[in-house]
């Protein structure tokens, strides 16, 4: 277990460099322990992937999170926004106590389904929308009787927990197994349609990717069951993090009015007109609020991990060869010796100093070196646009019985305990003044 920064840069950045040079990679590798058995060696997905075999995955997947391509996913992630906000406001309408992290968790689902599964999903307006009733059921299943104590002994087997294979070993066929054959009929439909489809999405990219790289092998495409692979490994990375880190926005902003009141008067000045793409960009006080909201609840905390290849020496710690090692990302979040009162929600640490504290590998949400998140832009944009479209129509207050601190629960993920109730109010409608000319 690290907590010292300087050795984790050596870790997941220096030592990781030869992984592309592909000369003395004798240090570190990500994954920690060889996959179960029923896990098939050519559709791990990206979070098991090792050596070659990763560094042709990461080649083929890495345009589909590029800027352009983000750009042209931005629209599904806006009509799901749109979505969650007519639900708050009919829920306004009832003056209704609502848990905002189930609406978010029903967000996440649709913007997974139709981006990383190409699903015409309904997890907003359909409570027995099938792929909602699926993904519940599958998390559900994945009780602490069964994950916790694998991982409080060895954190790093979660992530194996999770390939295709092992859910279907370890928790049953159904809703895998339901995900997996969905996925086939949305493959051979897109194939049939061919790479000029008006479609943009994450299948679509990974049927045809970019083929920009010199290496064949690493612009062959993904196979189908490596396509499936991979959007299983978007579905368990994306959606109990981003839906928790979007309630634990809303949460800290509840506690916090004056800081709502401050994220609310930004969003109306760079987005007054509409909230888009573009004017997501100039929100530099929200990206202060994501980051310091990630850095006290650091959902993936799980996955900033390496196992030694061969004996390494810092300084007067041995590290031989076969140690796993995890970055205690919780620890480094919440040390004192990094952060000024680090128990305290304060975003301004991150304007008064936005780039020291990132690069000095004390703020770890998302991992860091060559295997750091792919998917951090995406979920940053889907946050960004959610937030703006609920702060600029709604006021969030804490519901009256509701508890200052709220409870935490480890499944992989870092996720609230239970239920993260809210009291939402529509703010007024901004209207225009009509301009009467006369002749």
């Amino acid at each position: 277990l690290i907590n010292t920064a300087c050795l984790l840069a050596s870790i997941l950045v220096l030592s990781s460099t030869c992984l592309y040079l592909k000369t003395n990679w004798t240090y570190f590798y990500c994954n920690l322990v060889q996959p179960f058995p029923l896990a098939p060696r050519k559709s791990l997905g990206l979070f098991l992937e090792n050596g070659h075999q990763w560094k042709r995955s990461r080649s083929l997947l890495t345009p589909a999170f590029s800027t352009g391509k983000l750009k042209q996913m931005a629209p599904i992630m806006l009509e799901a926004a749109d979505i969650l906000v007519e639900r708050l406001t009919e829920k306004c309408k009832e003056n209704q106590i609502l848990d905002i992290y189930s609406s978010f968790q029903s967000l996440t689902l649709d913007v997974i389904g139709r981006c990383a599964f190409g699903l015409k999903t309904k997890a907003q307006v359909d409570e027995n929308d099938v792929f909602l009733l699926k993904i519940r059921n599958l998390f559900k299943t994945m009780s602490t009787t069964i994950i916790e104590p694998i991982v409080m002994t060895v954190p790093f087997v979660s992530h194996f927990i999770f390939a295709l294979k092992n859910l279907v070993f370890l928790f049953g066929m159904n809703s895998v197994m339901w995900l997996k054959y969905s996925m086939r009929d949305v493959i051979r439909a897109r194939r049939e349609l061919g790479p000029n489809s008006c479609v943009i999405d994450l299948v679509q990219l990974m049927l045809f990717p970019d083929k920009t790289s010199p290496n064949d092998d690493a612009c062959s495409p993904l196979t189908e069951q490596e396509i499936v692979a991979q959007s299983m490994t978007f579905l368990l990375a994306g959606y109990e993090t981003t839906s928790a880190v979007l309630a634990y926005l809303c949460h800290e902003m509840a506690k916090h009015p004056k800081m709502q009141a401050r994220l609310h008067q930004e969003i109306m000045e760079n987005c007054q007109q509409d909230i888009n793409y573009e004017s997501i960009q100039d929100l530099h006080y929200f990206d202060a609020v994501f980051d310091e909201v990630c850095r006290l609840y650091p959902t993936a905390s799980f996955i900033v991990t390496r196992q030694a290849a061969a004996d390494r020496q810092y300084g007067d710690l041995k590290i031989p060869s076969g140690m796993n090692i995890l970055a205690n990302v919780w620890a480094l979040h919440r040390d004192p010796k990094y952060w000024t009162e680090p128990d305290t929600f304060n975003p301004d640490r991150f304007l008064e100093e936005p780039h020291s504290k990132k690069s000095t590998f004390t703020f770890l949400p998302f991992g860091a070196g060559p295997r750091h998140c792919i998917g951090m832009r995406f979920a940053t944009i889907e946050a960004k646009m959610t937030i703006a479209k609920v702060i600029k129509s709604f006021q969030i207050e804490l519901a009256d019985d509701a508890q200052g601190n709220l409870e935490l629960f480890s499944r992989g993920a870092i996720v609230p305990k239970d239920h993260v109730t809210l009291r939402i109010i529509r703010r007024p409608t901004m209207t225009r003044r009509r301009t009467v000319r006369h002749c």
